[in-house]
């Protein structure tokens, strides 16, 4: 080839990628469909999907095997049984549907507890809660506890399988049928939003588009179905899952960090879309004791070391929520976040002269086998056993407090700290 011809073709690739990567940036992230067989890291969380995949993909004599050599690892008896009969073609298994789900199903109920005390409550919020047999007594641990509501912060089941229904219903139907689950949702209100593994693959995003890829309405629609929040995002003209609650003069804010956010790597990437971002700066202008603003991913810088898959990938949105509430003078605001695999605390010192320190209390393994490490700048941090955050709000007398303290799955109280309302204002 000519070099004339070499130089015009590379100037026809560099005229053509900063028209090309915009796009490409705007677009949601590959699928990393993650089925596996629970061998690798010892995932018993997958083992029932991974039979499931096999039987949706028409492999039923290997899932078959498959079921049948992992029977003795006694995960759910009930649930092998209930995918055998799918592979076997029995007449009646079950059907992909509610109605042929052959146990009890428990759904969030958030009108429960609706006239409770609200000058003195607790809550409790977490993540990370894949079904692991052993550990769903942490429902149970919870329940001792008998809080106001109950957050659930993402990840709240681990389906990474976007574009399968079967799939995402299955792991709503196994939760929602656990005993320990059954007794903490017929008594205490629960509310969610998602994370990467509820809503697409490990660390992926949807892109800016309402409906591209087409799967994400679906999977929006599903998750609806499944929670009983107050409303999801801004409804079918703009699905999503943020929303906002009060409990007395509590106010809390629950955004969606996945459906519309745009790859980390692009220019000035959003985490939450031009109509989410609207409608958080007027919710959190609304006058409040307490704001409780709760992310799916931390907000506080490097606590995922070399990952942009936090807010570190969004750091110019994320200064921009900051330098709001200084500019607006919003007082009160507390973080609650989840996605790492430990429970811990931090403080954040915005940059922004006059603005107060913002605490942010993190959780997320509340069921989940698999651990991060601890992270040096925390205030302090928990990864022993599983655990959430348990945050008791007393507005009484002049001066509110609001105290966040790591419980682990044993109940044991861990590490707490205490917040005064006089802290949080200019």
């Amino acid at each position: 080839m000519k070099k004339n011809h070499i130089h015009i073709i590379l100037c026809l690739i560099l005229v053509a990628a900063p028209a090309l990567s915009p796009r490409l940036f705007a677009q949601a992230s590959k699928l990393r469909v993650n089925n596996e067989k629970p061998e690798k890291g010892n995932q018993v969380k997958r083992m029932h999907p991974h039979a499931l995949k096999l039987i949706l993909q028409g492999r039923k004599k290997e899932a078959i095997a498959y079921l049948e050599a992992t029977s003795e690892k006694a995960v759910n008896p009930g649930h092998t049984k209930l995918l055998l009969n799918l592979a076997h073609e029995k007449p009646d298994a079950w059907k992909f549907d509610a109605k042929t789900w052959p146990w009890k199903r428990t759904l969030p109920n958030t009108s429960l507890k609706k006239d409770a005390p609200s000058e003195e409550f607790t809550i409790v919020f977490g993540g990370g809660a894949g079904y692991v047999p052993e550990n769903e007594r942490v429902w149970d641990t919870i329940g001792s506890i008998d809080p106001r509501a109950l957050l659930l912060l993402g990840d709240n089941v681990y389906i990474d399988d976007p574009k399968t229904p079967e799939m995402q219903l299955f792991h709503y139907y196994r939760r929602q049928s656990q005993p320990e689950w059954s007794r903490l949702a017929a008594k205490v209100p629960i509310y969610g939003i998602w994370d990467d593994h509820d809503f697409t693959t490990n660390d992926g995003w949807g892109g800016p588009a309402v409906d591209e890829p087409k799967w994400k309405r679906a999977v929006w629609k599903i998750f609806r179905d499944n929670y009983d929040n107050p409303y999801y995002g801004g409804g079918e003209e703009q699905p999503g899952c943020w929303f906002d609650f009060w409990i007395g003069k509590v106010h809390f804010v629950l955004i969606d960090g996945r459906y519309y956010r745009e790859s980390p790597k692009g220019k000035n990437p959003s985490m939450l879309g031009s109509a989410q971002m609207k409608w958080l700066k007027k919710t959190l202008k609304e006058p409040a004791a307490f704001t409780v603003f709760c992310t799916n991913v931390p907000m506080t810088p490097k606590v995922k070391p070399g990952s942009k898959d936090t807010w570190d990938g969004f750091d110019g949105e994320r200064q921009q929520i900051f330098e709001f509430l200084a500019k607006e003078k919003i007082p009160g605001v507390i973080i609650l976040s989840a996605d790492r695999h430990r429970s811990d605390a931090y403080k954040i010192d915005t940059g922004i002269e006059g603005m107060y320190p913002l605490y942010e209390w993190q959780s997320s393994r509340l069921t989940n086998q698999h651990v991060h490490g601890l992270i040096k700048h925390s205030l302090f941090g928990y990864n022993a056993k599983q655990s959430f955050g348990r945050v008791d709000f007393n507005l009484r007398g002049d001066d509110p407090t609001v105290k966040y303290t790591v419980i682990n799955i044993d109940g044991k109280a861990i590490h707490s700290m205490t917040v005064k309302r006089s802290e949080l204002q200019f």
